[in-house]
């Protein structure tokens, strides 16, 4: 027999429910196993579609019409404003919003990944804005990501090794939306950020402002587990979602 309460976890996996009806939905699905089986196909839907997509990179002619505008200082080439002056006739249009559009996607350096990860969790911490979803369910945390981000972030539950799902958050790394699955281990709070790879070289370990911040890569996506729990904890916490399957 179909559950009475699928239309409203459906509302709350499309984030139509705020407050006291998101809270009674959530806890439904935490007692309802058919409303958790809808929650698991959404997730696992999202992730197939996900799956099927391509990945789009500039054809070659673009990018060297690109690079030829962009020619070394010194080369034999007609002076500086008659670029402009093309713009301004609707000559250069064309190349000006190719030009914008590469440069719009060039990946962040490394040190801008870094600075960016440690400013999006103190920001969180301070703001105390750490969580959007607030659950220990994967059940509901997971397809709640999954109506609003372009990734599929793993979410488990480490209860048994001392991390605690608590929740998770939409943020942003170097104007990348990124996702954020939050735990907690002790009196401490673990920021794991996901977010799609752009072919950035990741920073290496470091800890800035009391916070210690691990990055790798796996896949199509880059990781950054951010806190102030003690570093050898925080290593354990990065080896257990690793060890996750995709």
């Amino acid at each position: 027999m179909s559950c009475p309460e699928l239309l409203r976890t459906q509302a709350f996996l499309d984030g139509e429910l705020d407050g006291a009806a998101a809270a009674q939905a959530e806890r439904h699905i935490e007692s309802c196993a058919e409303c958790q089986r809808f929650c698991s196909d959404a997730a696992n839907l999202s992730d197939a579609i996900r799956e099927q997509a391509s990945r789009y990179d500039a054809p070659n002619p673009v990018r060297a019409r690109i690079l030829g505008a962009l020619k070394p200082e010194g080369a034999k080439s007609a002076p500086r404003r008659s670029f402009w002056s093309g713009v301004a006739g609707g000559v250069g249009v064309s190349a000006l919003a190719a030009a914008i559009s590469f440069f719009a996607v060039l990946p962040p350096s490394a040190e801008m990944l870094a600075q960016s990860v440690t400013d999006a969790h103190t920001r969180a911490m301070m703001n105390g804005k750490t969580i959007q979803i607030a659950s220990s369910s994967h059940h509901t945390v997971k397809p709640w990501f999954a109506g609003r981000i372009a990734i599929s972030p793993p979410v488990a539950d480490f209860q048994d090794e001392g991390f605690t799902l608590t929740g998770g958050r939409i943020d942003k790394i170097a104007g990348l939306p990124a996702a954020v699955v939050v735990y907690s281990h002790g009196k401490h709070q673990i920021d794991l950020f996901v977010w799609a790879d752009q072919g950035s070289n990741l920073p290496g370990d470091s800890t800035s402002h009391g916070y210690h911040v691990l990055f790798w890569k796996k896949a199509d996506l880059d990781f950054a587990a951010v806190s102030d729990t003690d570093k050898t904890e925080l290593k354990k916490f990065v080896g257990l979602v690793k060890a996750e399957p995709e």
